[in-house]
This record gives structure tokens, sequence and C-alpha cells, in this order.
């Protein structure tokens, strides 16, 4: 997986990983995960790319299931937080960040008259700033925070992005664990409810309840609000840096 960076790997890979755990605990408890036709399919998939083209999967639905909750929350956490319409807002923190944010992008942010006049003209203006101080803090060394948040964030965003997808997956590898049970009773006239053969019925079965557990909408709310904040105290801390230059240029003899 040397073509995967960090994010992509625990924010969009582990994800479709684990929509697939079903299928690799199916496997597993039947003996077949070692089997020469699954071995040679699991190689033959990573040595063509299957790990990016599933990272890629997982990133589009995310990206689906990100547009669709915005517009549910009325915009991103970033953009709330900078607005000055939106209310239960902290205005003095508030105050802080766009001060920051305006002066470490130089993009002049609405005032509460042009926010209240033009919604969409404003956000606009908002999408910039954010998306210009996202490209002053992708140094992950100095901001490890945001990353770390980052990910954090992508990884709920794609598991719940393809939640239904796992569910599918591990509704559908079930149903064929239940067929092969049936097949061995009726067709190979061996005894089907073997030790083996239930624990694989239950370990899928605990996969399906298990994606229908981990997506959360609030939980991925609850991600995106703490991105968000560590990314505008990250904005503090540029226009300190920034200020604090030339007095120290001053001081030098």
């Amino acid at each position: 997986m040397l073509w995967l960076d960090d994010y992509e790997r625990r924010a969009r890979l582990a994800p479709g990983l684990l929509a697939l755990l079903s299928i690799n605990v199916a496997l597993a408890v039947l003996g077949l995960s070692k089997a020469p036709v699954v071995v040679s399919v699991v190689t033959a998939l990573s040595l063509a790319g299957g790990p990016v083209a599933l990272a890629e999967v997982v990133r589009h639905q995310g990206r689906k299931a990100q547009e669709t909750l915005w517009a549910a929350w009325g915009g991103s956490p970033t953009i709330q937080k900078l607005r000055l319409r939106e209310e239960g807002q902290n205005t003095l923190q508030r105050e802080i960040w766009r001060k920051a944010v305006s002066s470490v992008t130089g993009v002049a942010l609405p005032s509460l008259r042009s926010e209240n006049g033009n919604p969409v003209r404003a956000d606009e203006a908002f999408e910039v700033a954010v998306g210009q101080l996202r490209n002053l803090t992708r140094n992950a060394e100095k901001f490890p925070l945001i990353h770390a948040e980052n990910r954090s964030y992508g990884f709920q965003r794609n598991v719940y992005g393809i939640r239904w997808v796992a569910r599918a997956i591990a509704f559908g590898v079930g149903l064929g664990v239940l067929a092969y049970m049936l097949w061995l009773a009726r067709i190979d006239h061996q005894p089907a409810l073997t030790p083996v053969n239930i624990l694989a019925l239950v370990a899928t079965g605990g996969c399906f309840v298990m994606w229908w557990l981990l997506p959360s909408p609030g939980r991925l709310q609850s991600a995106a609000e703490r991105y968000a904040y560590e990314l505008l105290q990250a904005a503090v801390v540029l226009d300190a840096e920034q200020n604090a230059a030339p007095e120290a240029a001053q001081q030098q003899p």
C-alpha cells in the first residue's frame, strides 16, 4: 500500500476494508481464506491497484454524504463558526477567529449586513477564506492536531457514506452462508448446523449489526466540529506568528 498516504489509508481505505469485513470473516471461519482461488484473486486485486480503487470509491461515497449532511446542517461547521448571523455562537471566540482568518488569508469576511443581504455571496467568501486556511495548515508536523482531527472526520464521513453498501454486503454474505448450510443439508446430505457454520453465520450477523451501529450523523458532526475548532485555532496561531515577525525584525540590531 505504498501508493496510499497516511490519510488515505486511515480515512478511506480503512472504511472500505471494514465494509468487506464480513466477507473476510466468513471465508476465514469456513476455512476458505487460504484456498488457492481466494489467494490468487486477493493477490491479483492488490497488484492491480485494488486498494487505490477501493479508497476512491469510498471517497466518492463519503463526499456525496457530506454534501447531503452539510445541506441539512446549514453549511460546514467551519463556515458556521465564522458567520455573524449564526445563533448560539461564542461571540468573543468568533471575533478572534474572524480577525485571524481574515488576517492570514487576506480575505475580507462579510459583515452582518452583507450576510443578511446576500447569504450565498457571503458563504462564498467564507469558502475562499477557509480553503486558503487549509492550504496554509497542510504541514502535518506543524499542525498535528488538525491532521489528526481531519483523519478522524474523514473516517467518520466515509463510514457514513458507505453504510448502505456495507450493510448490503454483510446481508448478502449472511444469505450466502445460509444458502451454503441449506445446500449441505439438502443436496450434499451433510450436517448443516456445525459449530463452524453457526460461527460463520453469527460472525456475519455481527458485522451487519456493527454497520447499523457504527455510522452516525451525530458522531460525524462531532468529528466535524472538532476539526473546525482546530483549523480556526491554527489561524490564531498563524496570525500571532505573522504579527510577531515584524516585531522580532525591529528588535534585531
